[in-house]
């Protein structure tokens, strides 16, 4: 029997601006299939790497090809196919080493990739689906990569959702990439991670290094908060660095553990009041002293908020209605009181009663 494909994406890849349109409507149809928070962040870096390497790497012109695919055994898989005009990989297993790159730039994407996927193919034969899809358009690129993120299926761990989540994220006015970056992964139906990630300075090396650090807190979620920033930190060296503030909860024991480096903004908001989340001096990547965890009650009807810097201080907790849709809650803030000259993002998560 031949592998099924349906729910063909057929997007362009021509400048900055879709590179996030192929990651959002990649991202829809992983949560659509039933992929997790998780496995959907991991999607997210694939597609943005792919798309990424296009516009760097591959001539500047490429084509997505994103579909729903299963096979003889019922095994249903999320496949990217992506198509570029430049001149190919002339030594594949040099390039997929982190640091390895032809251009001016980290050299992160095809590693990522790799170890992101379940398959990894270049210049793979088409199917003749794909090729239908393509039409004419098809003679136009000189190289492929396939990759495939299987559904997890038995394994799958579920979400938790008693936690409600709202986040809102711009850049610095006059770039088209953001240097900063959140993170909200479930780990099991009682265990969650949450994170704010601040890439130093802005613009595209400062999104390299906070982009790469969301991407190994997903690859290592299991660490605690403090062991999981002393691993990054060792991981990422060689990058812009960052700041970041970086929170565990579980709703079984209704506690959460934090760990911070750096001038991230962590607050509970309680019944009682304001719990400040305190964050060590440093910068991740750079210079940091050994993380520490900090622990504290989450219970429902809590809401924990975390943001960068690119949000000013000149606001009080009391004037928020916490008790409104985390979402709504921060748009507000970052329409009010976001600075224009940094990227700005907040992350706010309410425990539902």
């Amino acid at each position: 029997m031949e592998i099924v494909r349906n729910h063909i994406l057929n997007l362009p890849i021509d400048n900055e601006s879709d590179v996030g349109n192929c990651r959002r409507k990649g991202v829809a149809i992983a949560k659509e299939m039933g992929f997790n928070e998780v496995k959907s962040s991991e999607i997210a870096i694939v597609i943005s790497e792919l798309a990424t390497n296009v516009l760097q790497h591959g001539g500047g012109r490429g084509k997505m090809l994103i579909c729903q695919i299963e096979d003889h055994e019922k095994q249903k898989a999320l496949e990217i196919w992506c198509y570029d005009t430049g001149n190919g990989i002339s030594n594949i297993e040099k390039s997929i080493q982190d640091g390895i790159t032809e251009k001016k730039s980290l050299g992160l994407g095809l590693g990522s990739i790799r170890r992101l996927s379940d398959e990894m193919e270049i210049n793979p034969d088409i199917p003749l689906l794909l090729k239908e899809t393509l039409g004419a358009e098809i003679f136009k690129y000189n190289h492929s990569i396939r990759t495939l993120k299987k559904f997890p299926g038995k394994k799958w761990v579920g979400t938790n959702r008693s936690l409600i989540v709202g986040a809102s994220s711009r850049c610095h006015y006059g770039e088209t990439i953001n240097g900063d970056a959140f993170l909200f992964s479930h780990l099991s139906a009682t265990r969650t991670l949450a994170a704010v990630i601040d890439g130093l300075g802005h613009g595209k090396e400062a999104h390299l290094a906070s982009d790469l650090i969301r991407e190994k807190i997903l690859s290592s979620p299991d660490l605690s908060p403090d062991k999981l920033i002393s691993h990054i930190h060792t991981s990422v060296r060689g990058t812009r660095g960052a700041v970041m503030g970086l929170a565990s909860i579980n709703t079984e024991t209704n506690k959460l553990s934090f760990s911070g480096i750096g001038n991230i903004e962590s607050f509970i908001v309680t019944r009682q009041g304001k719990k400040t989340l305190l964050s060590f001096a440093g910068i991740i990547g750079h210079n940091i002293r050994t993380p520490r965890i900090f622990e504290c009650d989450f219970e429902p009807g809590d809401v924990l908020c975390m943001y960068s810097d690119g949000i000013t201080t000149r606001w009080r907790t009391e004037d928020i209605d916490w008790n409104a849709s985390p979402q709504k809650n921060a748009e507000l803030i970052t329409n009010k009181y976001a600075r224009p000259n940094d990227d700005a993002t907040i992350l706010i998560v309410r425990y539902a009663q």
